[in-house]
């Protein structure tokens, strides 16, 4: 009914996270309609950059006009009567200084309302509303349905486990969470981006053998342009849920943290290439106005970086073609024989350099014979492989 979903639509608006009772089938239309939120998102930042770009010029346009038409000083007489203590005090200036003092609090006033509409443009927000994430921190709390992580980024972070993957810092799984006090890195899909209220449906928790870089201590800016050295560390990166727009905080050399606008393509590749790409040394590229690209740089993994295996050390790659895909999972075809991969309930195949969509492929898209990378770890128990990222490459 139009009025129901008009009233999930605006419960999700206001909340940052889609109404527990929508249906599947509105679920879905909700979702799309949240996901506009990234369209909307990239229009009210190149305003921002226009009107930052225009302002100075135009506040300077503003005094000079004023200047121009302010009066000649005005020659006042004082009566024989003993002056007050303000007359005392501006003496034959006080016509001048009311109309020096009107000047600037219009100038003032103007200022103020012309930057008030982009504030909140300038705010950073590097998460949305059902964006891919891979982000690291300190567990702070641990319990087998529900963990929360301090961030660097985000601050408390809490991450729904019942359905996530427990990796220790050798890629075994485990039956328990990670235990407060424990650096990770999560991987799983945002339900609330509102800050100081983040949350994660978790699809692993993986135990880092090394505290990841955290730079200097300062919040993350937007980059808006290249820096003097455009190579950096990545600290967080998300893809949205369509998987066209990414973001990524990649930590500079000198220690700032930048929140970038990537393209999903190239990101998707060094998320690929890695399996964890947190840690990793990339080179940032500017491509005409449009969103950033990154280069993952030679040898730039790291001291967090398992070389055997080429992913993070709480997280082991494997490559291959997939093979007989099943609702919770597929056989993966590599070098060295088939191995039995399983997808946590609610994992999400990032398309890589498919050309599939992510709606096309959480619709049952058949595939079979796709190259994957696939980062996670092996259950003892099972022999079975725990997928934590899965991302498609093209048909071999």
């Amino acid at each position: 009914m139009p009025d129901r979903l008009d009233d999930l639509l605006q419960r999700a608006l206001e909340t940052g996270v889609i109404p527990p009772e929508a249906d599947p089938a509105e679920r879905i239309e909700l979702e799309a309609l949240l996901a506009a939120r990234g369209e909307l998102r990239a229009v009210r930042e190149a305003v921002a950059r226009e009107a930052d770009a225009a302002m100075p010029a135009a506040r300077a346009r503003f005094q000079r006009h004023l200047a121009a038409q302010r009066p000649a000083p005005v020659e006042v007489r004082t009566v024989a009567a003993r002056p007050s203590f303000v007359a005392r005090l501006f003496g034959g200036r006080r016509l001048q200084f009311a109309g020096s003092l009107a000047a600037l609090l219009l100038v003032a006033l103007v200022a103020l309302l012309a930057t008030r509409p982009f504030q909140g443009a300038q705010e950073v927000q590097a998460l949305g509303v059902d964006d891919y994430v891979q982000l690291s921190g300190v567990v702070t709390e641990s319990a087998p349905d529900r963990v929360v992580i301090s961030s660097p980024d985000l601050g408390p972070v809490t991450v729904a486990a019942s359905g996530a993957a427990f990796l220790d810092a050798a890629g075994v799984a485990q039956q328990t969470p990670p235990a407060p006090g424990a650096a990770v890195i999560v991987t799983g899909i945002v339900r609330d981006a509102r800050k100081g209220r983040i949350a994660v449906d978790g699809q692993a928790l993986a135990v880092a053998a090394a505290a990841l870089p955290n730079g200097d201590g300062r919040p993350a800016d937007r980059l808006r342009a290249l820096p003097q050295v455009p190579e950096g560390t990545l600290a967080l990166v998300a893809i949205g849920r369509d998987g066209r727009d990414g973001r990524a905080i990649v930590i500079l050399p000198d220690g700032r943290r930048a929140l970038v606008d990537v393209d999903a393509g190239s990101l998707g590749q060094v998320v690929a290439a890695t399996g964890s790409p947190l840690g990793t040394r990339v080179r940032i590229a500017d491509r005409n106005g449009g969103p950033f690209m990154l280069e993952r740089l030679p040898g730039g993994d790291g001291p967090d970086h398992d070389g055997k295996n080429g992913g993070h050390p709480g997280l082991t790659r494997l490559t291959g073609t997939i093979r007989s895909t099943t609702p919770d999972g597929f056989t993966l075809e590599t070098a060295r024989g088939p191995v039995a991969v399983r997808l946590p309930p609610g994992f999400r195949i990032l398309p890589g350099e498919t050309g599939l969509s992510v709606a096309e492929i959480r619709a049952g898209t058949n595939l079979n014979g796709y190259s994957a990378a696939v980062a996670g770890g092996f259950d003892p128990r099972t022999g079975t492989f725990i997928a934590a990222v899965v991302v498609l490459g093209p048909r071999p």
